[in-house]
């Protein structure tokens, strides 16, 4: 039983925010459930090709939110009654899993980083001045750090003395970019909770690859009301909640 008011007991997905024509969203909301699949994006290049792609590009500032994206689902923990905010952003289709049947395939919340604030501490002892402007300038610098130890990772594997450590550091690494560096979110804390930058409101989660799933482990389907006996007689099995987008909550 949830006490806290503010999170819900499910993530929601919606879906079609960059497809313009109400009509196409809902055909793209139906064969997700008739199929029983999410895409993760970036989709990989080929369907036979990894469940999981990274993205890099170390020539960009990592508070950018583009230096280092992965293959994701994206859902927010948002409760129904703030719900309709969120929909003005992205769209008034979707659908919620509850977080323990996501959480089971590696669903973790974003790690949000504002980036006009001020780190606590410094990057490191002896930093520049003592001082540092913003939090974007610390994780910036800290992604600098990061791509030239990795581009040195040849001539130390090449030591056989410290190859192993070598080895060791480039999967640490690895991990860090999958599972940490990639599930960092730049944010402007200033900006007004209707703006569609303040990232922050969706208290998002991710998995790193797509979601199968049921019919039955559908918690709810978002839709407008006039889908709602379409929806009805398109999936006829379902079971569960059906919520409508344009309705007062």
């Amino acid at each position: 039983m949830l006490v806290q008011r503010y999170v819900s007991a499910d993530l929601t997905h919606f879906v079609g925010g960059s497809i313009k024509g109400e009509r196409k969203r809902y055909l793209l909301l139906r064969k997700i459930l008739r199929t029983g699949v999410l895409k993760a994006h970036p989709m990989p290049a080929r369907p036979d090709s990894a469940v999981h792609v990274l993205r890099k590009d170390t020539g960009l500032a990592l508070s950018t939110n583009e230096a280092c994206t992965g293959s994701v689902v994206c859902f927010c923990d948002i409760p129904l009654s703030d719900l309709p905010l969120h929909m003005l952003k992205y769209s008034p289709f979707g659908l919620a899993f509850s977080k323990d049947f996501l959480a089971d395939l590696g669903a973790a919340p974003v790690i949000y980083v504002p980036v006009h604030g001020r780190p606590a501490l410094l990057p490191y002892e002896g930093y520049r001045r003592g001082r540092v402007a913003s939090q974007a300038v610390a994780f910036d610098h800290f992604w600098k750090l990061f791509n030239r130890v990795e581009k040195s990772l040849p001539n130390l594997k090449s030591d056989r003395q410290i190859s192993k450590t070598a080895e060791d550091l480039r999967r640490m690494m690895q991990f860090l970019e999958i599972h940490i560096i990639s599930n960092l979110k730049f944010f402007d804390h200033r900006l007004l909770d209707d703006e569609n930058e303040n990232f922050y409101m969706e208290r998002e989660w991710r998995v790193g690859r797509n979601v199968s799933f049921s019919l039955s482990e559908v918690q709810r389907i978002i839709v407008p009301w006039k889908y709602g006996r379409e929806l009805r007689h398109d999936c006829p099995k379902f079971d569960g909640e059906i919520m409508f987008s344009d309705m007062p909550h």
